[in-house]
């Protein structure tokens, strides 16, 4: 973060990326195939049937990709936020032990996995930040996480139901969504020892560079203080 404590780092989503290209790409073949189903509809009805599903799936596509945020996290001295199109969660660095990759055993080969782990100190912030639909769409989003996690023995399967208990977090009872949430946490870090996971696709650029970004801004926290 050099000399400058008021910076504001921006991360731009990958998955934002040919947007307009998968809508045009889309709509014109859309316009393509209707133009020549008028005439050989009798002919190609099939063929025709398929390639208007294939664009109407590709316009879909472009679609979503339009509708997620154009800025996936946002970075600062104080805090590190991320920004999902089901809400968002935000975070002050001193509640981060560290950060680092993902590696698990698929298929019996040690692989990295799409995603950046991080470790906390406490939940309570998390917590009181995460929106009840993020908390929903993580316990989904983040499934395979689990499966691979059952399938290398680190979670029971009886552990891996969503567990709409209430959570109690230094007093404070939670509940719904967000209990569901901090029990699959639990669970998560149990297996791989993190219990956020940004996924790469969230990203702009690759793991590795993106660690050593992270790295460095919690360094310089922990230096400067949250100036």
């Amino acid at each position: 973060m050099d000399n400058t404590t008021d910076r504001v780092i921006t991360i731009h989503p990958n998955s934002k990326r040919y947007t307009h290209t998968f809508i045009w790409l889309g709509c014109i073949s859309l316009f393509v195939f209707w133009i020549l189903s008028l005439f050989l509809w009798q002919i190609f009805k099939i063929q025709l049937i398929f390639l208007i599903s294939a664009t109407l799936v590709l316009i879909l596509i472009g679609v979503l990709k339009y509708l997620e945020p154009g800025t996936s996290l946002f970075i600062t001295p104080k805090t590190i936020r991320y920004c999902h199109r089901h809400g968002q969660w935000a975070l002050p660095w001193q509640d981060i032990i560290r950060f680092g990759e993902l590696k698990a055993d698929v298929q019996g080969e040690h692989i990295q996995l799409p995603y950046v782990g991080i470790k906390l100190n406490n939940l309570d912030h998390i917590a009181k930040s995460i929106s009840p639909r993020l908390a929903n769409k993580l316990i989904h989003e983040q499934q395979e996480l689990l499966i691979l996690a059952i399938a290398n023995k680190e979670v029971d399967f009886e552990g891996s139901l969503i567990n709409f208990e209430p959570y109690t977090l230094n007093e404070v009872i939670y509940k719904g969504p967000i209990a569901a949430w901090l029990h699959r946490s639990e669970q998560l870090a149990k297996a791989y020892g993190y219990h956020l996971f940004l996924p790469e696709s969230s990203l702009d650029r690759n793991l590795n560079s993106f660690l050593k970004l992270l790295k460095k801004c919690h360094d310089y926290t922990i230096v400067n203080g949250p100036n």
